[in-house]
């Protein structure tokens, strides 16, 4: 089963993303803030990260740069509501109001990867 972080400070997006991961057979975890998230990682293994362009305590894209560089193999997904952001370690970026079933499609896309 694949896991999945989900990185949001809305709790109520994030709690309904991982929900919906789960009903698709996914083990999901949310964090609702880049400590929250930071920690996930120190203590769990994940497939797939998913986080938002803009977090508490620290900028996605800062967020997703820590979370390569301690786990390069991992598929970083951001979620933004403010256009499309590129960067080496970033696998895709998904338009926030278009979330689902977007986001199902890239999580099992980046799933057949080699």
């Amino acid at each position: 089963m694949k896991s999945v972080l989900f990185i949001d400070e809305n709790q109520l997006l994030s709690r309904l993303s991982c929900d919906i991961l789960q009903r698709e057979g996914y083990r999901a975890v949310s964090a609702c803030n880049a400590a929250e998230a930071l920690e996930a990682l120190n203590t769990e293994s994940f497939d797939v990260v998913v986080t938002d362009r803009r977090t508490k305590g620290m900028d996605g894209l800062e967020l997703a740069k820590k979370i390569y560089t301690k786990k390069p193999k991992t598929p970083i997904i951001m979620v933004t509501a403010h256009g499309p952001v590129r960067a080496k370690y970033i696998k895709a970026c998904l338009p926030k109001d278009k979330l689902f079933p977007t986001l199902l499609d890239t999580i099992r896309t980046l799933g057949e990867e080699p």
